[in-house]
């Protein structure tokens, strides 16, 4: 196996695995796209990287506020995440407590359903047997619902530690974007408000994550 080293970009932080053959060498920052001279291990420690070139960048908020406002934006996330996850907990409890398979709970709540166009509309004058036959077919196709919406609250809520931490920056994008896409009761609405307050700090903030400088 070729051995490796840890090299950071000195223009934006980004730490790399290289081959050591390539130390000593002009690289190409991944994330960035400077230039640099990768450096050289000297007396069992690696040299500071010399910046030949970098991107010019649109001048964002000073680190310090950049890290106010992950923090703020994390802790909306996890707010948000956690009430979404113990709210569609709750009702998957009700749910599947009844011994029909939810066939019941559903046609209490089939005018709702219908409004969301979920369901069939319902037959002139109320005919119990086609609320029962709807209740019966949706139900079924409904019992993943919740499930799924509690996956995405748990990666929201994660996504959101990971922003007030400034650690894992793709499962802080993961987080964002999970909270934009969890309709059930509507956490969307904050959950997208959060969610794109935090892709726009996480876009202004060129440490997230990352060490000052690599470990020899």
């Amino acid at each position: 196996m070729t051995p490796t080293e840890v090299i950071a970009c000195p223009a934006c932080r980004h730490t790399v695995r290289v081959p050591t053959d390539w130390l000593g060498q002009t690289v190409q920052c991944p994330e960035c796209k400077a230039t640099f001279t990768a450096p050289v291990r000297e007396g069992g420690r690696l040299t500071e990287p010399v910046l030949l070139s970098a991107t010019p960048r649109v001048r964002g908020p000073s680190p310090k506020r950049n890290r106010v406002m992950l923090r703020f934006a994390g802790a909306g996330l996890v707010l948000v995440g956690v009430v979404s996850f113990v709210a569609n907990a709750l009702v998957l409890s009700d749910f599947l407590r009844g011994p029909d398979g939810g066939k019941e709970w559903l046609k209490e709540r089939l005018p709702g359903v219908r409004q969301m166009g979920l369901a069939p509309p319902a037959a002139e004058g109320g005919d119990e047997a086609e609320d029962d036959r709807a209740a019966a077919e949706l139900a079924p196709k409904l019992t993943w619902v919740w499930p799924a919406a509690m996956g995405l609250a748990a990666l929201s809520a994660a996504g959101g530690v990971c922003l007030i931490r400034r650690k894992g920056y793709r499962l802080a994008q993961l987080g964002c974007a999970a909270a934009a896409l969890n309709v059930p009761h509507l956490c969307c609405i904050p959950g997208a408000v959060c969610g794109f307050w935090g892709m726009l700090a996480l876009l202004a903030d060129d440490g997230f994550g990352q060490p000052d400088a690599p470990s020899p």
